[in-house]
C-alpha cells in the first residue's frame, strides 16, 4: 500500500534515524580500497571545541636566557623576554546531502521499499562525504585565498629537500604561515622532512631511524601542554613503499615457508605498522608520514560533528525532498616538531 503525500516525509525521516539492514546491494561506488583519514582521524580522533571564535592554542618557543655564572655581590641581570607565540585556525564547514521525489515508485510500494531507497540514498551522500574528507584530510587548501577547504596533512607537514626541521618554511601561498606562525620568524615552527632515492636499509631505512629520533621531543620541565588527544603514533604511506619493504622482510627471513605473501601486511618500524594509504598512491613523490596523534586531532564544533536535518521542500519543485548532513571541522596540529615526512627525490 502506497503512503499520502503527507506521510511520506515522516517515513523517510524515521528510516534515515534508525536505518534497517535489509536488502543488501553491492558497493561499488569508489575506486579506494580503504578511506584510511577517515578511519584514523575522522572516526577516532576527534576533539571537541566550542563556538563563536577561531581556535587557539599557545606554544613557548624560547626560555628566557637569564642562567649565568655569577660572582660574589654581582649586580643582577634583569631582561624580559616575550617566548609565547598563539597558533590560530578557523573551522571549516562541510555539507553533503541527498534527493528524493514524493511521487518515486518506491514510495507507493510502500514498506521495504522505503527502506531500501532511503538507505541507498543515505548511503550515496556518506560515502561522498567520506570520499571528499579522505581526500582533504591528506592534502592541503590551494593557497590561504581558500577560506573553505579544511586544512590537511600536507598542510601541516610539509615537505622539503633540505634534511631537517624545514618544511617548506613559510609555504608561499600562505603568507601568514601555518596556524598564523610564521616559520621564518619562529624557526621552532617547523616539522622533519627529508628525501630518499631508494627503499633500501641504507637509504629510506635509515633515514626513517634518523627521522624517528629527531622527532622525539619532550619537555623538559613537567607542565599542562595543548595535546589533543591519547599518546599514539602512526606511519602512513602508499603501496610502493608497503609493498617494498615487505620485500625487505622477505630478504631477512631464512624461512618463508609455503606462503609466497609470508610477509603481507606485516611490515612493522619501531613497533608501528607501516598502514597503507590507497589516496597516497596519487603522490608521485612517494611520501612516508610518521605522525604524533597526540598532537594532530580533527577538531568538531561540538554539536555539529554530524547534523543531520530532517526532509524539507526544494525551492521549486514542490514534491521534491532534500536531505542535509552537516559538520563544522577543521584538522588541527599543536607541534609540528613531533611530525615528519619523508618522500622521493
Amino acid at each position: 500500500m502506497g503512503l499520502q503525500f503527507s506521510d511520506i516525509d515522516d517515513a523517510v525521516l524515521l528510516t534515515q534515524n534508525s536505518l534497517i539492514k535489509r536488502g543488501a546491494f553491492l558497493d561499488l561506488q569508489t575506486d579506494l580500497t580503504d578511506h584510511v583519514a577517515v578511519r584514523e582521524i575522522w572516526k577516532s580522533r576527534q576533539k571537541k571545541f566550542g563556538g563563536g571564535t577561531n581556535w587557539e592554542f599557545e606554544a613557548q618557543v624560547d626560555h628566557n636566557h637569564s642562567a649565568r655564572a655569577v660572582e660574589l655581590f654581582e649586580t643582577d641581570g634583569s631582561s624580559i623576554t616575550d617566548t609565547m607565540i598563539k597558533g590560530t585556525v578557523a573551522p571549516r564547514h562541510v555539507n553533503a546531502h541527498y534527493l528524493y521525489d514524493q511521487r518515486e515508485p518506491a514510495f507507493q510500494r510502500g514498506g521495504v521499499a522505503i527502506v531500501d531507497l532511503v538507505q541507498t540514498r543515505y548511503t550515496a551522500m556518506m560515502v561522498s562525504l567520506f570520499e571528499y574528507l579522505e581526500a582533504v584530510l591528506w592534502g592541503t587548501p590551494a593557497s590561504s585565498a581558500d577560506e573553505k577547504t579544511p586544512y590537511g596533512v600536507a598542510y601541516w607537514v610539509s615537505k622539503a629537500v633540505t634534511e631537517g626541521f624545514y618544511g617548506l618554511g613559510d609555504p608561499t601561498n600562505f603568507p601568514l604561515g601555518r596556524a598564523n606562525i610564521l616559520t621564518s620568524a619562529t624557526p621552532r615552527w617547523a616539522n622533519y622532512s627529508g628525501t630518499y632515492g631508494t627503499v633500501s636499509p641504507e637509504d629510506l631505512i635509515r633515514k626513517m631511524r634518523k627521522m624517528h629520533r629527531k622527532i622525539q621531543f619532550r619537555s623538559v620541565v613537567s607542565h599542562a601542554q595543548p595535546d589533543l588527544s591519547a599518546m599514539k603514533n602512526g606511519i602512513y604511506c602508499g603501496d610502493n613503499i608497503v609493498g617494498l619493504c615487505e620485500e625487505l622482510l622477505e630478504g631477512q627471513n631464512m624461512n618463508l615457508g609455503q606462503d609466497l605473501d609470508s610477509q603481507g601486511g606485516r611490515a612493522v618500524f619501531k613497533g608501528s605498522p607501516l598502514i597503507y594509504v590507497p589516496h597516497l598512491d596519487a603522490d608521485t613523490q612517494d611520501p612516508i608520514y610518521m605522525l604524533d596523534w597526540k598532537w594532530m586531532a580533527c577538531g568538531v564544533l561540538e554539536g555539529w560533528e554530524n547534523q543531520l536535518t530532517a526532509p524539507y521542500m526544494v525551492p521549486g519543485k514542490h514534491l521534491v525532498r532534500r536531505v542535509d548532513l552537516d559538520a563544522t571541522l577543521q584538522l588541527v596540529c599543536t607541534n609540528l616538531r613531533r611530525q615528519g615526512v619523508l618522500y622521493k627525490a
